[in-house]
C-alpha cells in the first residue's frame, strides 16, 4: 500500500520536473532573442518637477537589441520632444534581450536630483555587471530655462552607483573590484563643476603579498585648501584587518603606520 502510494505521488513530481526543465530550456533558448522595440517594460513615466504631468521615457533599442538611446513623450503626445543618444561605446552594454528579468529591465532607466535643483534628472544604463551588481549610467540633467535635458559628461564620469544625499548635498559613488578592493568617494557642486571633496578605498591583492609586504593598503584623502591630502595609510595584511578598517581621521590629522612586523605569508584566496 505504501509504495503504490508513493508511485501514484511521484507522476505529478515527474510531471512537474518535465515541465520545470521545458519550461527552464524555452527561457534559454529565448535568452538570445532581443527584446521587441515596443515592449512595454522598457518604457517607464515621472515628473521632473512636483506638479508636474509625467513625461513618458522610452528606451530605444537597435536591431541586436542594444540601446541606442532614449525618447522622452509629454503627457498624450504620440512624437517625442526629445531624443537623447546612449554615452555608452560599441558593446559596452549586453542586448537587451528576452532573457532580462523585469528586475534587470527597470534598471534601464532612473531618475534622481543629481544637482540639487529641485528637478529630477535622468539616467540611462550603459553598463551593468550582474555579478558585482555595477551599474554605470549616461547621466541628463533637466535645464529648466530651455525645458530639456542635457548630457553632463562630468557626472556620466563618475555614474558608478552613484547616489545623491539632498540633506548634505553631495554625491557618493561606489566602485567594487574582484578580491575585496574597493573605493568609495565624495562629491559636492562648486560653480557647476563637481568636485572630489573626500575619497578613501582598500587597493591592493593579495596575490603580490610576501614577507615584508602587505597585499592590500587602505587610504583615506580628504579635501584641504583646494587639494585633496592623503590623511591615512594603513597595510591589511589579514583577511580579519580588511573587515575591520578604521574610520578615516579628521582633516588635521595626517597617519602613516609602518609596516607590521613579521607579515605573514600571502593568504590563499577561494
Amino acid at each position: 500500500m505504501f509504495r503504490k502510494m508513493v508511485v501514484v505521488l511521484g507522476l505529478p513530481v515527474l510531471l512537474l520536473f518535465f515541465l520545470s526543465d521545458f519550461y527552464g530550456q524555452a527561457v534559454a533558448q529565448n535568452a538570445g532573442i532581443p527584446l521587441g522595440r515596443n515592449d512595454s517594460r522598457i518604457t517607464s513615466t515621472f515628473s521632473v518637477h512636483p506638479g508636474w504631468r509625467d513625461f513618458r521615457f522610452a528606451v530605444q533599442l537597435d536591431k541586436a537589441g542594444k540601446v541606442a538611446g532614449v525618447s522622452v513623450f509629454r503627457e498624450g503626445d504620440s512624437s517625442p520632444f526629445q531624443t537623447l543618444p546612449t554615452c555608452a561605446g560599441p558593446g559596452l552594454l549586453e542586448p537587451v534581450t528576452e532573457g532580462w528579468t523585469n528586475d534587470d529591465l527597470s534598471k534601464l532607466i532612473k531618475h534622481d536630483d543629481l544637482n540639487f535643483d529641485g528637478f529630477e534628472d535622468l539616467e540611462l544604463l550603459q553598463y551593468f555587471n550582474r555579478h558585482s551588481d555595477k551599474k554605470l549610467y549616461c547621466i541628463y540633467l533637466w535645464n529648466d530655462r530651455t525645458g530639456r535635458f542635457l548630457y553632463s559628461k562630468d557626472l556620466t564620469d563618475i555614474a558608478m552607483n552613484v547616489e545623491a544625499h539632498p540633506e548634505t548635498k553631495t554625491l557618493t559613488v561606489q566602485d567594487d573590484w574582484q578580491g575585496g578592493a574597493f573605493e568609495d568617494s565624495t562629491y559636492r557642486w562648486k560653480a557647476g563643476k563637481l568636485q572630489l571633496i573626500e575619497q578613501h578605498g582598500l587597493y591592493g591583492d593579495w596575490s603580490t603579498q610576501s614577507k615584508g609586504k602587505c597585499g592590500f593598503e587602505f587610504r583615506c584623502g580628504r579635501l584641504r585648501n583646494g587639494e585633496m591630502v592623503t590623511t591615512l595609510i594603513k597595510p591589511v595584511c589579514t583577511v580579519d584587518e580588511m573587515q575591520d578598517l578604521p574610520n578615516c581621521p579628521g582633516e588635521a590629522t595626517f597617519l602613516e603606520p609602518k609596516l607590521p612586523a613579521g607579515t605573514p605569508a600571502p593568504i590563499k584566496r577561494n
